[in-house]
């Protein structure tokens, strides 16, 4: 190598001047060459990893369109799925089964009332959806709502595993494997999907009913109350007419004293009428008359002091 440069030197040094210059710039548009090359290939790789960025970050912007597309349809078919369950069965609202602890119904409730609140679902009926989940936790956790639940829910199973035995005994085949199982079977059975559609279903037309009577109790008890309210006011018109008849005939008890003692004067002076001006002589008929109307006056004058007298006292 060494060789090789000094030849070279020698070359350069015995070489015209113009040649010299020629062989610059020759080096210097390598030089440039170069350089533009290494320019180009840089701003190509530039392009090509902001082009990978650019489409990676397009991928990104599409997933999460997509999930939240998928989420909203999740949140919407959960309002959906509320609105139309049994209003009766809060466990339906919570999707849960009927022997879930109250810690699970806590834990259920903050799922699904995160999907359906009304800040995060754009569902029209988010608000009514998160409603019910709160009153179906707040029955779930009353202890007396809970055990009114439990209890038709234990009559249910009652009907259903009466309605199996009688089954049972038709199907001699079934009810000789039930011996060798020894209540095995009926476990497993009680635990299938299908005894808790069974359930489901009875425990909603035990609840119904329940609550057609509680409906028909209240009914007849608001009649009743109707009733004895309108006897009452009847009560009190009657008395207040009774009131206002005696407090009418206590003022007027002047008025009739001072008639019925005019009357008695007037009678009185008609029969001394009668006796002055009949002669001695008169006919026993004429005297007849006058003694009626001397017994006509003693009596009005009785009844207008005894009259007095009750009106006094």
């Amino acid at each position: 190598t060494r060789t090789n440069k000094s030849a070279r030197f020698r070359a350069i040094a015995s070489s015209s001047p113009l040649e010299r210059e020629g062989r610059r710039r020759q080096a210097c548009e390598n030089s440039r060459r170069i350089e533009n090359q290494s320019v180009e290939n840089t701003q190509r790789n530039k392009k090509s990893a902001m082009g990978e960025s650019n489409s990676s970050v397009d991928e990104d912007l599409l997933l999460k369109e997509f999930f939240a597309e998928v989420s909203e349809v999740e949140r919407d078919n959960e309002v959906v799925r509320i609105l139309s369950c049994f209003k009766l069965n809060p466990f339906e609202f919570l999707k849960l089964p009927f022997d879930s602890s109250l810690d699970d119904v806590k834990k259920q409730y903050r799922k699904l009332s995160l999907m359906v609140h009304p800040d995060k679902c754009k569902h029209p009926q988010a608000k009514e959806a998160f409603g019910a989940l709160a009153k179906a936790q707040q029955q779930l956790l009353d202890q007396q709502e809970r055990d009114y639940i439990l209890s038709q829910v234990t009559a249910a199973k009652e009907e259903l595993r009466a309605k199996r035995k009688k089954q049972l005994k038709k199907d001699t085949a079934s009810k000789l494997k039930s011996l060798v199982d020894e209540g095995k079977s009926e476990l497993e059975y009680e635990q299938s999907g299908e005894f808790q559609q069974e359930l489901k279903l009875k425990v909603k037309e035990l609840l119904t009913e329940q609550e057609w009577r509680r409906r028909k109790m209240a009914m007849r008890i608001s009649e009743e109350e109707g009733r004895l309210k309108k006897d009452e006011e009847e009560q009190k018109e009657m008395w207040k007419r009774k009131r206002e008849h005696e407090e009418q005939w206590e003022g007027t008890r002047e008025q009739r004293v001072c008639f019925k003692l005019e009357g008695f004067y007037e009678v009185r002076e008609k029969v001394e009428e009668r006796r002055t001006s009949s002669p001695e002589t008169e006919d026993r008929g004429s005297q007849q008359i006058v003694c009626s109307e001397a017994r006509k006056a003693g009596l009005i004058a009785a009844y207008c002091y005894l009259t007095s007298l009750s009106l006094y006292y």
